[in-house]
């Protein structure tokens, strides 16, 4: 029997690789079906010839169960390739391809089978590896339920050397979600990379597009089959949503011929509504007959799908075929639709192919008959319900003063460079108005508020924007137009305030005499207001304000005016207009000046006054559209004074333009608060001084002009804090030697300190570690007979050792020396009574306390020792 076992051993390992060598591709797919169940399908390209055949295979779910799957169908294709898909069909009863999750998660559905097919170039053994491949199903109800791509393109595919070869899956996706792809190894059993694979050699590259997936060899230089897989991952709102791998297999034979070439459009955009029409070309350079067919999204959808004519086209060198969409509501979504042409030539031995891939966008045609009207504090709006009856709603979006927004063919929603803002959201199609009256705060007189809408979907994607509608406010209350450091006495800190007169009051519905009363509040409006003064008429505007002293104050102040009809009672306020209220921080040489304020119209840009020299007068140093400035290159500890002009106004028509109002006058003294630059610290040691030797980079060579002196900062461990060690008072004295008894372990870092005592952040920490030399080691002879060379039993030169201790024996197990010292300096006498140890073998162990950057480390040694006389 002993004989008979291994014949027969190796009879069934033949058999099962006859059985096995069959499995060229494979991929998984899945659908949702409701709530948490799915259904999947399995696709598998095998050889024809081999006797292996699968009318059922296994899927695993993820979850640790598994079904069987049984074939549906089974394709005999030429070149030895046959197709099998194992998926539902009603007629062969319980379906086994349909599974029910438990909970929401992250599965990973895989597959694997025995074997591949023998002779595949880039997988070592072809013949024994197993086919595996895998895809994620992620159920997150938040991103809602998701279906697998479609891979339109079979996944075998016939190359030539020498010549370029590219590749397209053809994935649609019909969730609409973002794809993306990338290579990856192929995988074996367990869902482990096959061990030795590699990608296929080539005289140039081998890559796939992340965006499109074409798989370009350029080009392949062996002849032979080659497995590779792609990655493909599915994206919603930002967040991956699954994967799916297609492991496929190219066969790469000798030839002399080149791939056809195919001539279109770039990518494009099409309204719904309207029909998508472009011609593509194509031409064999070697003269043979070419197709062009095409695949897509476009294709599969299930109303009004996109055509071919003539499809297939076929021409004798040459050949044209035109595109043709009629587009329909149904198909807006914010991903493009990819569309795959594929151009195959007629060649010997191989047909050759090239892809070109289009990516369309199909956009819903923008809102109509947008009209905005103003009433009371507020501005309606209202338009015509989209065309598109796949949208779920409406963005409204605003901006001051009208803009002349005209979108590009695919420029969807309101870009951020034309000013407007979203400022609304309506859901429902039906929903086709809006008062905007600034979320209950009430809009401004005097501005000309324009908007644009656009339709939304589901899937986030965005309608064009419809045209603009521009509405101003009623001019029936006043329009404050100056809170201002008086400008005929900036000195004297009182504030002029004016207001702009109602100039479109119904006085027959509010009959006058009118009167308004003026308020103030201290700070920038919030809180309670103070009446401050009563003026009688339309006509009188302007207050100057006596009772405050903006140059003294610490806060800005507020005010607003109201209208009141003595007849009639209140009529209403204006807005609230702050002045400006300049704040000064200091730094070194610099000024930071910033300054708050609160005021409904717009300011364009804002000057900024410094005090000349020696006397009162001020002149400008700078303007800025911000409300911050810096002033640099001052002097320190000297003083500098400045106020601020606002300049600015109104949209609308009829208010005084430019709006000029000033600040109350500051000052501020720059000082050097401003810590230098960190220096970069390296540090060399010296094994044979046991020296670690400090050098660092000086910042007044590249940020900063008054570095004094350093600080030297010194751990011992790794995770310990680190504290001073010394300082160096020279600025240009960038190193720094340091002894520690014998160690080199240890963490250094370095701060710059400048003449005002500014300390820098700390460099780099560099740290030592006792591996930079070499560690304690014993020698295994010495020879104690005083003639002053190795008379005493000493460790070989070493660092960083705390303390040892070490037992010498005999050969009869007796201790003849111990010692805690490091030096050992065992001269070869026994401890015991002083005599001389005869000559020969003695034994040794050694505890061996090191220092190390995570704290002292014990090591043991042991060995032998030759004595010699």
């Amino acid at each position: 029997m002993k004989r008979i076992i291994p014949l027969i051993t190796g009879f069934l390992l033949i058999t099962g690789v006859v059985l096995g060598t069959h499995q060229r591709a494979a991929e998984i797919m899945y659908k949702h079906i409701e709530g948490l169940t799915y259904e999947v399908s399995i696709i598998t390209y095998v050889y024809t010839p081999s006797p292996a055949d699968r009318p059922e295979l296994t899927i695993h779910w993820g979850d640790g169960s598994s079904s069987v799957l049984l074939r549906t169908t089974k394709i005999n294709l030429p070149d030895n390739i046959s197709l099998n898909k194992y998926e539902y069909k009603p007629s062969m009863g319980a379906n086994t391809n349909r599974h029910t999750y438990s909970s929401q998660g992250s599965y990973m559905l895989y597959m694997e089978d025995p074997n591949r097919n023998y002779g595949v170039v880039n997988i070592p053994n072809s013949v024994n590896v197993p086919m595996y491949v895998q895809t994620e199903l992620i159920i997150n109800p938040f991103l809602g339920f998701n279906n697998s791509p479609v891979l339109l393109n079979p996944p075998v595919d016939v190359g030539c050397v020498g010549a370029l070869y590219i590749h397209n899956p053809g994935a649609y996706d019909v969730d609409g979600d973002s794809l993306s792809y990338k290579l990856v190894h192929c995988k074996t059993a367990g869902g482990i990379d096959i061990p030795g694979y590699v990608y296929p050699l080539t005289s140039n590259s081998f890559t796939i597009n992340p965006v499109t997936g074409d798989v370009i060899w350029d080009t392949p230089i062996i002849q032979g089959e080659y497995n590779i897989a792609i990655l493909i991952e599915e994206w919603r709102y930002g967040m991956k949503v699954g994967t799916m791998t297609r492991d496929m297999q190219i066969e790469i034979i000798a030839c002399s011929s080149v791939p056809p070439v195919i001539q279109t459009i770039s990518d494009t955009c099409v309204e719904v509504g309207t029909t998508l029409e472009f011609d593509v070309l194509a031409w064999d350079p070697d003269g043979t007959s070419v197709e062009i067919t095409a695949t897509g999204g476009p294709f599969e959808v299930l109303e009004s799908p996109a055509y071919l004519d003539p499809d297939p086209a076929v021409g004798p060198d040459t050949v044209q075929t035109t595109f043709c969409w009629s587009t329909l509501c149904s198909h807006v979504q914010q991903q493009p639709y990819t569309v795959f042409f594929k151009a195959e030539d007629n060649g010997f031995p191989v047909h050759l192919v090239s892809f070109k891939t289009v990516f369309i966008k199909v956009i819903s045609p923008a809102p109509e008959n947008l009209q905005a009207e103003a009433i009371g504090n507020a501005i309606h709006l209202s338009w015509d319900e989209v065309a598109c009856d796949k949208a779920v709603g409406y963005k409204i979006y605003r901006r001051n003063g009208y803009y002349g927004f005209v979108h590009g063919h695919c420029e969807t929603g309101v870009p951020a460079y034309t000013g407007y803002v979203q400022i609304a959201e309506n859901d429902g199609i039906s929903n086709t108005t809006l008062m905007d009256d600034n979320n209950g705060n009430g809009l401004v007189p005097g501005i000309d508020y324009c908007y644009m809408v656009t339709a939304f979907f589901q899937d986030g994607a965005e309608s064009y924007a419809s045209l603009e509608a521009c509405a101003a406010l009623k001019r029936d209350v006043p329009v404050i137009t100056n809170v201002s450091n008086d400008s005929t006495d900036l000195f004297a800190g009182r504030v002029y305030v004016a207001w702009g007169k109602p100039t479109e009051l119904d006085t027959i519905q509010v009959p006058g005499p009118y009167q308004y009363k003026l308020y103030r509040n201290e700070g920038l409006g919030s809180g309670s207001f103070d009446l401050i003064a009563t003026k009688d008429g339309l006509n009188d505007t302007l207050f100057i304000d006596n009772g405050v002293d903006l140059n003294n104050s610490a806060f800005p102040y507020s005010y607003k005016v109201w209208l009141e009809s003595l007849t009639f009672g209140p009529v209403g306020p204006s807005q609230i207009g702050s002045s400006i209220f300049l704040h000064i921080s200091s730094t070194d040489e610099t000024l930071q000046l910033a300054w708050d304020l609160n005021v409904p119209w717009k300011n364009d840009y804002y000057v900024v006054y410094r005090k000349l020299p020696d006397n009162n007068t001020y002149d400008s140093v700078g303007f800025t559209p911000e409300t911050m400035y810096d002033d640099t290159l001052l002097e320190n500890k000297k003083q500098y004074c400045y106020y601020i002009k606002s300049v600015g106004g109104y949209s609308a028509p009829g208010f005084v333009d430019p709006i000029i109002n000033y600040s109350q006058f500051a000052c501020g003294t720059p000082h050097d608060n401003k810590p230098p630059c960190a220096p970069e610290l390296y540090v060399y040691t010296n094994c044979s001084t046991v020296l670690n030797m400090l050098n660092w980079t000086n910042p007044n060579h590249y940020c900063a002009d008054d570095v004094a002196g350093y600080y030297i900062y010194f751990s011992p461990q790794e995770s310990l804090d680190l504290t001073l060690l010394d300082s160096v008072n020279n600025p240009n004295d960038t190193t720094y030697d340091h002894f520690n008894h014998g160690n080199i372990v240890g963490c250094y870092a370095v701060t710059a300190i400048d003449s005002t005592g500014n300390q820098s952040a700390f460099s780099n920490m560099y740290c030592v570690s006792d591996t930079v030399c070499s560690q304690y080691e014993l020698p295994n002879v010495f020879t104690p007979n005083d003639d002053g060379y190795n008379d005493f039993f000493r460790p070989k030169p070493y660092t960083s050792v705390e303390r040892i201790y070490i037992n010498i024996f005999n050969r009869w197990g007796k201790i003849v020396f111990e010692t805690e010292d490091p030096e050992i300096n065992w001269d070869g006498r026994n401890m015991n009574n002083n005599s001389f140890c005869s000559p020969g073998t003695y034994f040794y162990i050694c505890d061996v306390y090191e220092i190390t950057l995570h704290g002292p480390r014990k090591r043991t040694l042991q060995g032998s020792i030759t004595l010699l006389r």
